[in-house]
């Protein structure tokens, strides 16, 4: 984070950066990626003096919620970006589901 900038500024180049990188993420191809998986809500949300990013998607037959604090920020801008990014893919990647699971309810990652 330069010292100069301000919650607003940051936070608004994270939204860019990642949705960048999401839209990314879910393009065939790409490996590891999540390649027919389907973005469906990114937002960032404001709590108290924190800021977290939220993202929505469905991979796999499954609907995932990822949401993580992006303010205050504990890495500079462009680690914290690939980190969310790069958590969210591993998450999903590596993660065991339990079967028979509510379909339509969101899996917390």
């Amino acid at each position: 984070m330069d010292v100069n900038e301000t919650r607003d500024e940051y936070v608004e180049r994270f939204r860019a950066l990642v949705r960048e990188g999401l839209g990314a993420l879910f393009v065939p191809g790409r490996i590891p990626s999540l390649a027919g998986g389907r973005m469906e809500h990114f937002a960032v949300v404001e709590r108290d003096t924190s800021v977290h990013a939220e993202t929505r998607f469905s991979f796999r037959g499954r609907r995932f919620r990822y949401e993580r604090q992006i303010w205050p920020p504990d890495f500079p801008l462009e680690i914290k970006t690939a980190l969310y990014i790069e958590h969210l893919r591993e998450r999903v990647l590596t993660g065991r589901y339990q079967e028979g699971a509510d379909p339509e309810a969101d899996i917390e990652i």
